[in-house]
């Protein structure tokens, strides 16, 4: 099973501390949120690894280039010097040949949760299957709605996306327009019932700025 993890963001909100490193490499306690996440991955059996850059690349290329587990295949995909946003990161994986005619987890490379990868199969002809979470203070409004494990863009009660999602490669194939936003594909897809989703009541924490690093420092920095 592969997986992506979404590593080329600029991370401003974090800034002075991405000014000379990219924002996966911001470590929380001993570890980087980018190892965190390759470990949570494979520790969670999957065995290909993509990860993308983009701002300070270069630093997150040697990076991963020095992981050794066994069984792990990582690869380094360069964006150039702008983001293609996180839907455009899928499509240059396509391109580039790492991403098939498969289904792959996709993962914010900004998270921090002990949620453990299940075995999922898209039935019905969906397309993803969405990890949703109770809206964090930062988030009040949330994103998408639950009904069974149907994810609805209205709802009388929103929680909020995890960046953790299990998608097919159909979803992009039959995408006329190449959106550089993973939730406007995401809106079109659920419009057409063809999303899934779950609620996880884990740990779960968007690591997207200088008072919530601090919090994860405060909760993880001993992991």
């Amino acid at each position: 099973m592969k997986a992506m993890i979404l590593s080329a963001g600029r991370g401003l909100r974090l800034m002075p501390i991405t000014k000379n490193i990219p924002k996966p490499l911001v470590k929380v306690g001993k570890q980087t949120l980018l190892e965190r996440n390759i470990t949570l991955l494979y520790q969670s059996g999957i065995t290909e690894i993509i990860v993308n850059g983009s701002w300070l690349g270069e630093k997150i290329e040697s990076f991963i280039s020095n992981i050794q587990l066994e069984g792990l295949k990582l690869h380094y995909l360069y964006e150039g010097s702008e983001p293609l946003g996180t839907a455009g990161a899928v499509y240059n994986a396509m391109d580039g040949n790492l991403l098939l005619n498969e289904n792959f987890w996709l993962v914010n490379s900004d998270i921090i949760t002990n949620f453990s990868l299940p075995n999922i199969s898209l039935l019905n002809n969906r397309v993803g299957h969405l990890i949703l979470v109770p809206n964090p203070e930062h988030n009040p409004t949330g994103d998408f709605g639950l009904r069974s494990d149907q994810v609805l863009n209205e709802s009388v009660e929103m929680l909020t996306f995890s960046g953790i999602s299990f998608l097919s490669c159909r979803m992009f194939d039959e995408t006329t327009e190449r959106s550089s936003s993973l939730v406007d594909i995401f809106r079109d897809k659920i419009n057409h019932n063809l999303i899934s989703g779950e609620l996880f009541l884990g740990e779960w924490l968007d690591v997207g700025t200088v008072k919530r690093l601090n919090r994860a420092d405060n909760k993880f920095g001993k992991n």
